[in-house]
């Protein structure tokens, strides 16, 4: 991660699976509103692939172990380093141990110059935490498939990833300027945020406010590690987007930051709520109203046509038809006005 591509694709990853999940509990959310005896609100894990044809399949485990997998290969790419340092230096440190790590190069190189590997243990820190979804990811599938597995251990699952990244990020700070330690303390806060409310769902997963608070830190986490390469990788040398790691004034600066992404990501989870009621549910309930006028009109409609009323001005599978000899000459009104019944006079 210690570029600003490497900081970018992880907070992808936060932000598209806690804007996935917005979505679906917002549906989850207003179906057991509207009817509470029938579809009680329960959360889950995993959320359903709903615009998918194999719908039933745990497709967003399958995704969150692809997609890890992906980071940690590059992760173990980009932390494999080849160098050539002085002969008389490694021999002063100690360094030339292994033959196997310390090739000579006679033909191409001057023999004081030595070829050297190393990993970075940064990355090596990256792998683990990515080691840590993909596991959880695996005991999801296995779990989906009826794997006989203790109760709710796709939940603990997810408390012990976000508890191996929150541990990691909290000792990555050694020998870092302040500003720099700074900013991922507060990455280290998102997480256990995560950590709390993910508990907090297991414990009682009918309660929509600790999903809204795992979605909530979920995604913090992701635009917060934007927030984090962009400060310390700015992708210009423009000195507008630099930023002085030293500098304790920064820090209120940073603090101000951190709580406008809190307010903005509620915000938009509230806008998501918002969008999936009016755009999905009440557009839905107005095309039940285009058909019910169609009905009435006797225009024709998917091949035949219709010269049916409805009694109760609804359309469902308990719909009572009256068909149209039935009706005589009375005259038929709608009244929008009564949860938009048709009502015959």
């Amino acid at each position: 991660m210690g570029t600003l591509a490497g900081h970018l694709l992880p907070g992808s990853f936060f932000i598209l699976f806690g804007t996935w999940w917005g979505f679906i509990t917002s549906i989850r959310f207003i179906q057991s509103k509207k009817n509470s005896n029938k579809n009680v609100y329960r959360a889950s894990v995993t959320m359903p692939c709903i615009c998918l044809p194999f719908r039933k399949s745990p497709m967003e485990s399958y995704l969150k172990a692809v997609l890890a997998l992906i980071a940690l290969l590059a992760e173990a790419y980009t932390g494999y380093k080849v160098h050539y340092r002085p002969r008389s230096e490694l021999e002063t440190q100690n360094l030339v141990n292994h033959s196997q790590h310390v090739h000579h190069h006679d033909h191409k190189r001057s023999t004081d110059l030595v070829r050297v590997t190393s990993f970075e243990l940064g990355n090596a820190q990256h792998i683990t935490m990515y080691s840590a979804f993909i596991l959880g990811a695996i005991v999801e599938v296995m779990v989906h498939y009826g794997v006989n597995l203790p109760k709710k251990i796709e939940y603990a699952m997810g408390i012990m990833a976000f508890s191996i990244e929150a541990f990691l990020f909290a000792f990555h700070l050694h020998g870092k300027e302040p500003l720099d330690v700074f900013v991922h303390l507060l990455l280290v806060y998102s997480v256990i945020g995560c950590i709390i409310f993910c508990s907090l769902e297991a414990y009682s997963p009918g309660q929509v406010l600790f999903t809204y608070g795992r979605i909530l830190f979920t995604i913090l986490q992701g635009t917060w590690f934007y927030q984090v390469g962009f400060m310390l990788y700015p992708p210009t040398d423009d000195p507008t987007f630099q930023w002085d790691l030293s500098n304790h004034r920064n820090m209120m600066i940073v603090t101000a930051c951190f709580c406008w992404h809190v307010m903005i990501i509620i915000t938009g989870l509230l806008a998501q709520l918002w969008f999936v009621k009016k755009i999905f549910f009440d557009w839905n309930k107005n095309q039940n109203m285009v058909k019910r006028l169609k009905a009435i009109d006797g225009i024709q409609e998917i091949g035949r046509t219709s010269h049916e009323y409805y009694k109760d001005g609804s359309i469902g599978e308990n719909s009572i038809l009256i068909g149209k000899n039935e009706s005589s000459d009375e005259d038929i009104t709608i009244d929008l006005n009564r949860n938009n019944r048709i009502q015959l006079k």
